[in-house]
């Protein structure tokens, strides 16, 4: 009976070993199929993030270059080069250049998607600013006409000499670009 209870002992014993030699494997083996798995959706994730990344950053390239443009466009001597034609009366001359500047920027709206929120701000202040300066200009005295030409002279000299919202957008959109694509 003593062999059968030392066997029986053995037994329950090997049962034991077993069951925790069963446990300790199947909990190893979960951890690294657990890991492997976040290696897995990482690794997923950098792939995901670089094809973005190859979509995304010519895009917003080319936003940026789209809206110095339309800053560049807005700029006083483009813009009245633009605009002007023979026969105009000046009233005329206002209206199709704010009229541009309103078509620009609505035609560039899409492009405050892939740039900074302050960014788009400084765009919203140069147009608005030079809509305003726009129509800031009037003759001197009520009997006084301007003519389309004596219009784009005020304005080229109340922009002459202070830096103007558009070149303050201008500026900010260059650093941000450098600092976003070092």
């Amino acid at each position: 009976m003593s062999v059968i209870l030392v066997v029986a002992l053995m037994l329950v014993v090997f049962a034991i070993v077993m069951v925790v030699f069963i446990y300790y494997n199947n909990k190893t083996t979960n951890t690294f199929v657990e890991n492997e798995q976040k290696k897995t959706i990482l690794e997923i994730q950098k792939i995901q993030e670089s094809e973005v990344r190859k979509v995304v950053t010519p895009i917003q390239l080319q936003a940026y270059e789209r809206l110095v443009l339309f800053l560049e466009r807005m700029t006083p001597n483009n813009l009245v080069l633009r605009c002007f034609q023979a026969g105009m009366t000046t009233q005329l001359l206002k209206d199709v250049m704010i009229q541009n500047i309103r078509d620009e920027f609505e035609h560039n709206l899409s492009q405050q998607l892939y740039i900074s929120e302050q960014a788009w701000v400084y765009i919203k202040n140069a147009k608005e600013d030079m809509i305003n300066t726009i129509n800031s200009i009037q003759p001197k005295s009520k009997e006084e006409s301007l003519t389309p030409t004596a219009f784009a002279g005020a304005l080229f000299e109340l922009l002459a000499g202070k830096e103007s919202q558009i070149e303050l957008a201008q500026d900010f959109l260059k650093k941000e670009i450098q600092q976003r694509f070092q």
